[in-house]
């Protein structure tokens, strides 16, 4: 059992939510060990708070080679025993050789120099929690649960409460809706009037109160696809990323492409419908009955495509597959009351 761990994922923040099943199933499997994460310090949004994680270590990106020098000498004086470099870049793996650790652990790549053991990769595509867990049974272990952990509680709450209390159309919904549809890339960002046209049959059809979700310099951009509505619509309030999920967790339904709040709507269990394009459904959602996704040329091939080519129709059918679980999802948000935080997987150590 190794005692002394490093774990390195430096970006972006949905890769990083994505790699907190390992903290949690590492210190299930040997809860003695130190657990150490290097990330961007964009991680901090995402890794503070997390009780499986004993030390969060953040680089520089704009520090030059003096910050470093620094950040490997301190990596350096550590002494690892055990360091999993779930990203194997060109940084991330001169900072696992720079460690000295006698184990590093990779997928395979043009860097495999750099690392002691090479995990091998399975031969289809899985879902990306269960094949960061590759590392994991390399090592012995085997995990429990791919559950995202996201620590938020009461003080993330704020934007959420004053908005139940500014807006009785959502607070007194009987279906919530947070509908996300920005992506930094716009080859993997649907049409935003066809979440408008969706968002109105939602509104119509199922009396669903719609909630448009934006991040940071997304604000207009949000605005400008909710004109295409011809039904009464709410913009998101402003919120960081820990009162993001306060609000996710409080709603019926996520709708959106493939980006940071899809998983985050995950990580809260906040039922979620993603639409994948060019990128794999089945690497970057759970594939449950809770969690599902449209695929773009799911039926040929290559196995994906434009995100075009997902029709309105498509996306409504699976809708019209999950009301009864929205429902009872629903259902039981009205029964419980305001969720005001996170709990963590319970397990003995």
């Amino acid at each position: 059992m190794a005692r002394n761990i490093l774990l390195i994922q430096l970006r972006q923040l949905g890769d990083i939510l994505l790699t907190t099943p390992c903290f949690r199933e590492m210190k299930r499997a040997w809860p003695d060990a130190k657990i150490t994460f290097l990330s961007h310090p964009m991680g901090r949004l995402i890794v503070d708070d997390n009780p499986y994680v004993h030390r969060h270590l953040t680089y520089d990106p704009k520090g030059g080679w003096r910050q470093d020098w620094k950040l490997i000498q301190e990596l350096r004086a550590a002494r690892y025993d055990l360091v999993l470099d779930f990203m194997y870049n060109p940084r991330s793996a001169l900072y696992a050789r720079a460690t000295g650790a006698p184990r590093r652990l990779a997928f395979p790549s043009r860097r495999a120099f750099f690392f002691t053991e090479i995990v091998p990769q399975g031969d289809r595509i899985e879902y990306i929690v269960r094949e960061k867990f590759r590392y994991l049974q390399h090592l012995g272990i085997q995990p429990v649960s791919p559950q995202l952990d996201l620590p938020w509680g009461e003080s993330h709450t704020g934007p959420l409460l004053q908005l139940l209390q500014e807006a009785p159309e959502f607070s007194q919904a009987l279906l919530r809706v947070a509908i996300s549809p920005t992506h930094r890339r716009a080859e993997r960002q649907w049409p935003v009037e066809r979440y408008a046209r969706i968002a109105d049959r939602l509104h119509q059809e199922w009396g669903a109160s719609v909630l448009w979700l934006w991040g940071p310099g997304e604000e207009e951009f949000v605005r400008q696809a909710m004109a295409f509505c011809e039904q009464p619509m709410r913009l998101a309030p402003k919120t960081s990323f820990r009162e993001l999920a306060s609000l996710i967790a409080n709603c019926d339904l996520f709708l959106g492409n493939s980006n940071g709040p899809s998983h985050v709507a995950v990580a809260v269990d906040t039922p979620s419908l993603q639409l994948h394009g060019p990128t794999y459904a089945a690497t970057w959602c759970p594939m449950t009955d809770r969690h599902q996704a449209r695929q773009a040329h799911a039926g040929t091939p290559e196995g994906r495509g434009p995100i075009t080519a997902i029709g309105e129709a498509e996306v409504w059918e699976t809708l019209e597959h999950m009301q009864a679980l929205l429902r009872k999802s629903a259902e039981s948000r009205q029964r419980n009351g305001v969720r005001m935080g996170w709990s963590p997987l319970p397990f003995s150590k």
